[in-house]
C-alpha cells in the first residue's frame, strides 16, 4: 500500500498562513490551535512560527500562557509539582521534533523576539445589557494587563502592529483602557475594528455610530504610532483616536489608506 504523500514544507508554510490571518473567532481561532497541534510534527512546528510571529490572544488563559513564553526565565527556587495550565497543555504540543530538514530552522525560535503583531478581541457578552449595568468584556482587562506587563518587562522589543477587534461593544472602551498608556514606543502601528454579531440589528449598529459624541477627555496618549487603521466606526470615533495618536502619517479607513501632513 503506497503511503500518504507529503506536501512541501513551502506550501505547508503558505497553506497555514492563509488560515492563521483568516477572521475567525475567538473560539474558531482556539479550535484551529488545538487541531493543529494534532495533525504532526511538522505542522504543528510551521504553526507555532507562524502563531509566535503574529500573535492573537483568543482568551485569558492563552494570554497567560503567552506571557510565560516571552517573559525573561524565572530562577528556580523550588520544584513545581503543580499542573500545567489547560492552554499551556496544548500549546506545549506546538514544539515537538520536525520531522523535515526544511523546518530546522524554526525550532530554536524566541518567542519574545519573534513577535511583530499582537490582536485581542474584545467581545460584550450581553448583546442586551439593562440600561443599569456596564458591558460584559472581560478580554478588555486581558488587554490592560498584557500591555502593562510588556512595558514593564521591556518585551516583544520588535512589536510593530497592535490590534484590537471589538464585537457588539461600544465605541467608548478603547479611550477607557489604562493599558495605552503605557504603549509600546516600538509599536507603530494601531488597528482598532467594530463589528456587530447577527444578534446586533444592523440599523442599531448604525445608529450607535452616528450618535457616538467625542470624547470629553482623553485618557492615553500614544505619540509613537504613524499609521492608524480603523474599521467599522463613526466619524467622532475616528477623530478622538486621531487626537490620541498625534503623530500619524497614515490614515486606513475601512481598507483605504490616506497620507496626513501636520
Amino acid at each position: 500500500m503506497a503511503g500518504i504523500p507529503q506536501l512541501p514544507v513551502e506550501l505547508l508554510m503558505k497553506i497555514i498562513s492563509t488560515l492563521w490571518h483568516m477572521p475567525l473567532s475567538a473560539t474558531e481561532r482556539i479550535i484551529f490551535m488545538r487541531s493543529s497541534a494534532l495533525v504532526n510534527s511538522t505542522w504543528a512546528e510551521i504553526c507555532s512560527f507562524e502563531s509566535s510571529r503574529d500573535v492573537y490572544i483568543p482568551s485569558a488563559a492563552f494570554c497567560d500562557h503567552f506571557i510565560e513564553r516571552i517573559r525573561p526565565p524565572r530562577r528556580a527556587t523550588t520544584t513545581s509539582t503543580a499542573a500545567p495550565s489547560y492552554a499551556a497543555s496544548f500549546m506545549a504540543l506546538f514544539s515537538p521534533r520536525p520531522t523535515h530538514a526544511a523546518s530546522t530552522s524554526m525550532r530554536h525560535h524566541s518567542p519574545n523576539l519573534m513577535c511583530e503583531s499582537i490582536t485581542i478581541q474584545i467581545t460584550n457578552d450581553d448583546v442586551h445589557p439593562p440600561k443599569d449595568r456596564l458591558m460584559r468584556m472581560p478580554m478588555g482587562a486581558v488587554l490592560d494587563t498584557l500591555l502593562e506587563i510588556i512595558d514593564a518587562w521591556s518585551l516583544v522589543p520588535n512589536l510593530r502592529r497592535l490590534s484590537v477587534e471589538y464585537m457588539n461593544a461600544g465605541f467608548d472602551d478603547i479611550f477607557a483602557r489604562a493599558g495605552f498608556a503605557p504603549l509600546p514606543e516600538q509599536a507603530t502601528h494601531l488597528d482598532v475594528r467594530y463589528s456587530f454579531s447577527d444578534a446586533m440589528p444592523i440599523w442599531l449598529a448604525e445608529s450607535l455610530r452616528r450618535k457616538q459624541g467625542k470624547q470629553r477627555r482623553l485618557r492615553w496618549r500614544a505619540a509613537g504610532i504613524s499609521h492608524l487603521s480603523v474599521r467599522g466606526a463613526g466619524e467622532n470615533t475616528v477623530v478622538d483616536l486621531l487626537n490620541s495618536c498625534p503623530s500619524v502619517r497614515v490614515l486606513e479607513l475601512e481598507g483605504r489608506a490616506f497620507e496626513r501632513t501636520h
